[in-house]
């Protein structure tokens, strides 16, 4: 655990690192942005001065990280907001919506990737193949524009077609915003983890120490549950861990079109808006999420697996 914790950190400091060097590698001056069209040369480079942007990088990445640690990812050029408190009003909405995409993905991809193992190369197993190929195919912004069509604009009108209600407004209210662009999202990694439950399903059903239960007479109910499905779901915790990117890089889109104003939906107005520290605070919080799932993924390798337990 303790020496799983420690890889982090490395991790973070590249993390940082990238997040810093946004600045170096936008086009134009962030001092000259701030100041203005008409600004004076004297006038920048006052801004320039009061930024810090007058010191050595070194100095200047130190400076960045110490005031991050404690919170302060600087002010937005566009709004001349704290970054922080602007993340901090937008990341619940885009949290909220991909939560409840997970949580479809992983209701209904395990019990479906299970029966179809059971019934391998039956009708039911290459119905779900194939239906799950065809899903893979489309993409979150034609599900999403499909989904609207249909439910909020078309003859099936039971959900509003954009914006966001927070669960203060109560979980029915929620519910009736944040579960088309969910589906739209989880769409995808539905039919992947889908895929990949059966496969590591079918993976351990072949294994000896399935064979010899069996052969003992254990049903078989008793082989997938208790038996197969532990050791099927590593490989399908790993999968899951990896599809927490995606749903962050869907988020981008997916808000655009049901007008959310979301967190991925802030780092496209940042980058529009050639906002760097906004920028900056979208990358480096959407990086802490990763690395933390995935070290959430790593660490329940150790309960799954006593063997990886003991490495």
């Amino acid at each position: 655990m303790a020496s799983r914790l420690l890889t982090v950190v490395p991790m973070l400091l590249i993390l940082t690192v990238i997040v810093f060097l946004l600045v170096e590698i936008a086009p134009g001056d962030p001092a000259a942005i701030i100041a203005g069209a008409d600004a004076s040369p004297e006038a920048i480079e006052a801004v320039r001065q009061r930024l810090g942007l007058d010191q050595p990088v070194w100095q200047q990445y130190v400076s960045y990280v110490w005031n991050a640690l404690q919170g302060d990812l600087g002010t937005s050029f566009a709004t001349n907001e704290p970054v922080t408190e602007v993340i901090a009003r937008r990341l619940p909405r885009t949290l909220s919506i991909g939560l409840f995409a997970m949580l479809m993905v992983v209701i209904l991809s395990i019990p479906l990737g299970i029966i179809a193992a059971v019934k391998r190369d039956s009708l039911y197993d290459r119905l779900l193949t194939g239906t799950s190929v065809f899903l893979l195919a489309i993409p979150p912004f034609v599900l999403a524009a499909i989904l609207v069509k249909w439910f909020a604009l078309g003859g099936l009108q039971f959900f509003p077609p954009t914006g966001y209600a927070p669960m203060s407004d109560g979980l029915g209210e929620w519910l009736l915003y944040a579960t088309l662009p969910a589906i739209a999202i989880a769409t995808i990694s539905l039919a992947e983890l889908t895929r990949q439950a059966r496969g590591s399903m079918i993976e351990a059903l072949e294994q000896d120490y399935i064979r010899t239960a069996r052969a003992k007479g254990l049903s078989k109910m008793a082989l997938v549950c208790k038996h197969a499905a532990k050791n099927a779901s590593v490989p399908y915790i790993t999968m899951l861990g990896l599809n927490v990117g995606r749903v962050v890089g869907a988020a981008v889109i997916i808000e655009a079109i049901f007008n959310i104003q979301g967190f991925g939906q802030l780092g496209v107005t940042a980058v529009i808006n050639r906002d760097i520290p906004t920028m900056q605070g979208v990358v480096l919080v959407s990086g802490v999420i990763v690395l933390f799932v995935t070290l959430l993924v790593d660490i329940s390798y150790g309960y799954l697996n006593p063997r990886i337990r003991n490495q």
